[in-house]
């Protein structure tokens, strides 16, 4: 079904069908006639090139890909042309050409002459000869993205970089960095390790980090250009493995953040592998997977965000990690869709037959024949072809709740080295907001996510609660629209080491600063690492051993809603013009996530979530469901209610009661049998151990109307 509100026109379902050179046409024929079968309707194509074909030897080659694309458009299927991967030999082939490449596979060659030549002449290649094919839908220009360069080419583009945000004048940097340097050409002179000026700045590194992820949203620019040249209108995207808000984007393999990434791709692809959630991903993955989605959609924005690499089952039959899976595809898949994701792509179809991932991952087994996991997604795929026209247009219904996220908080910790040396947190900040998104989830709320950087001429209307976790480094600017917010209404809700420094990692004169304390009635008196007291919870205690804590001392527009035994104010109210600030003195998001007695750091949570709970406003409201039951509501296009999704991951079953809010609402499952809504507007459902229910909401004229589309 075509969906022009999509920048694909569809919703893509189906997997990564790797080019092989060992396989026979009838084989490959047979796979996509299965592939077909499964009601999937595209496939990833990867490399799209067959040079074993070549001739002479190493020569782009298409033979192979031609039979493939010409067989996908026989059937009906769409084909995603993946141009560049984390990998590179496989793509733009340099040994062909007498490029060297590195032996750290993150260092791409950005600014290399050579290597941009090579990259130009491949994606002509590639464009040229499949523009226009019936089959083409977009081109993937780098699959899994990440940069660590630091490469001359690279360390110049950084100085060029540094001269543009310091306006070309190098005392502007001396000032920033501690440094003195006679002009910008020293830098590249140097060694490229930005901490050795640590002591005196820590803009140095921030800086490069910075860089690091503007030169590959550059990069994304500059391929995207060059395609749209030699075909004009095939979308271009990439892909991001894993979220910024679950991993740490300073990291080397990392080095780009989503939100500077998205700026110059048409969509947005998801690499979504469960391992990478948590150890013990599999008591997790409820409420981690809904923060991973929910944030992706957050970052596209009105673009269209899919799975362009969901995990199927084992690494292969040799793993190093827990990798292997038991039945969560259905569940994943489903719980996608029920969080506005709009496609999956499986990686992948076949096991691999060479290299280090020999037997691993796939949907059929050894032969090709689809397995279970297959019929798992099968399912999921025929589900998303029927809803296809109110799944492209649905949006999550976040309640009016955000949680902001800042991209440079995570380059600002690094810098200062939070992740490096003995007792390291290198997911300092990602590990903060797991937490706080587990909280909301429990409560049945599922957050977007904002940056500074969206900011700058206000806090949308639509955000009533806006949640900052941990956010040190605080501009003036930022400062002044939080300021705004509460004073309009808004509740703004904050935890331990907020506000505490400026954007460049430089002390405020008060803890929060910037005005904050005046504006909002607290401010910070003292600091231990060593904390020992406990807070009462009704049945239990939450308590402090050796623990972050700030006292604070009150004003006359603030009061203590919980304290310790000993006194201190453990859950501090401000109030400022129609709206009110809820301060944590200590990183509750850590508690949440690592808490050795976790209800404890939850009950807390109980009691601190009544206290804005009145400002969100659900369309839908969770009155019941149990701990790792997920239930995401999709509002259609006039913010009305559209579809209830619930996956119950408990080995146990769940009852789950739903509160109707639009009185004219009625319930649906898929195949069309009604569910009673109650007088009173409560909805209770039943759901087995570790399946999911999708409820239809459709109001009367929907039901009985049947001219209406």
């Amino acid at each position: 079904m075509k969906t022009t509100n999509l920048s694909f026109n569809m919703i893509p379902f189906g997997v990564v069908f790797l080019a092989e050179q060992d396989v026979t046409p009838a084989e490959m024929r047979r796979d996509l006639e299965n592939i077909k079968k499964l009601g999937f309707n595209t496939i990833v194509l990867y490399p799209p090139v067959s040079r074993w074909e070549g001739n002479p030897p190493g020569e782009t080659a298409f033979g192979t890909i031609d039979a493939i694309m010409d067989g996908c458009a026989e059937l009906g299927i769409k084909v995603i042309l993946e141009l560049q991967g984390q990998f590179m030999q496989e793509a733009d082939a340099p040994e062909c050409h007498g490029y060297i490449q590195n032996p750290n596979y993150r260092e791409n060659g950005f600014h290399n002459k050579q290597k941009e030549t090579l990259l130009a002449r491949y994606f002509h290649d590639v464009a040229g000869h499949f523009r226009g094919h019936p089959a083409l839908l977009a081109y993937d220009v780098f699959n899994e993205i990440g940069n660590d360069s630091r490469s001359p080419e690279t360390v110049g583009a950084f100085v060029e970089f540094l001269r543009k945000q310091y306006q070309d004048d190098i005392q502007k940097l001396n000032r920033a960095w501690g440094a003195y340097f006679k002009d910008f050409d020293r830098i590249a002179a140097l060694p490229p390790d930005y901490r050795v000026w640590s002591w005196s700045s820590v803009v140095p590194q921030r800086d490069w980090l910075r860089f690091r992820s503007h030169d590959f949203a550059d990069q994304i620019c500059w391929w995207r250009k060059m395609l749209k040249e030699i075909d004009p209108s095939t979308p271009v995207f990439i892909d991001v493995l894993g979220s910024d808000v679950l991993h740490n984007r300073t990291e080397p393999y990392y080095g780009v953040s989503d939100w500077d990434a998205v700026r110059e791709s048409d969509a947005l692809g998801l690499s979504c592998y469960a391992n990478m959630l948590a150890k013990s991903w599999w008591e997790r993955d409820a409420w981690l997977w809904p923060q991973f989605w929910r944030h992706g959609r957050s970052v596209a924005g009105t673009k269209q965000v899919f799975i362009s690499e969901l995990m199927t089952h084992n690494r292969s039959l040799f793993p190093l990690e827990k990798s292997s899976m038991s039945d969560e595809l259905r569940l994943w898949s489903y719980q996608a869709l029920f969080h506005g994701i709009q496609g999956i792509i499986y990686w992948k179809y076949r096991p691999f037959r060479r290299g280090r991932q020999v037997s691993g991952r796939g949907l059929t087994d050894f032969s090709g024949h689809p397995n279970h996991f297959a019929a798992q997604a099968s399912e999921v795929a025929r589900f998303a072809e029927k809803h296809a026209g109110g799944l492209a247009a649905a949006t999550p219904d976040d309640a009016g709740c955000a949680i902001l996220f800042d991209p440079e908080a995570e380059r600002l910790y690094n810098a200062i080295g939070i992740g490096f040396g003995e007792g390291s947190m290198p997911s300092f900040y990602t590990d903060t907001h797991r937490g706080w998104f587990r909280g909301l989830w429990l409560q049945g709320i599922a957050p977007s996510y904002v940056t500074p950087g969206q900011l700058e001429h206000g806090i949308p209307s639509n955000i009533k609660v806006l949640v900052v976790p941990c956010l040190a480094g605080v501009s003036a600017a930022l400062v002044s629209t939080l300021i705004n917010f509460v004073q309009s209404g808004g509740v703004l809700v904050t935890e331990s080491r907020f506000a505490i420094l400026d954007e460049n990692g430089n002390l405020w004169s008060h803890a929060p600063g910037a005005g904050l304390h005046e504006a909002l009635g607290f401010e910070e008196v003292n600091f231990s690492a060593r904390f020992r007291d406990s807070i009462a919870l009704e049945s239990h205690e939450l308590v402090f051993h050796d623990d972050y804590f700030q006292e604070l001392r009150l004003k006359n527009n603030s009061r203590a809603l919980l304290k310790t035994q000993g006194g201190l104010p453990a859950l501090v109210e401000s109030s400022l013009g129609a709206g009110k600030c809820l301060h944590v003195p200590f990183i509750l998001g850590h508690k949440l996530e690592f808490s050795e007695s976790e209800s404890n750091a939850l009950g807390y949570f109980e009691k601190l979530f009544p206290c804005f709970r009145d400002a969100l406003y659900p369309v839908v409201e969770t009155i019941k469901k149990g701990i790792k039951t997920d239930v995401s509501v999709l509002l259609d296009k006039n913010g009305e209610i559209y579809m209830a999704g619930i996956c119950n991951y408990s080995e146990a079953p769940d009852t789950v009661v739903l509160a109707a809010k639009a009185q004219d609402a009625n319930a649906f499952l898929p195949d069309g049998t009604q569910v009673k809504i109650a007088d009173n507007g409560l909805l209770t459902i039943e759901i087995p151990p570790r399946s999911i229910q999708a409820i239809h909401f459709k109001s009367f004229f929907d039901v009985f109307n049947t001219s209406k589309p």
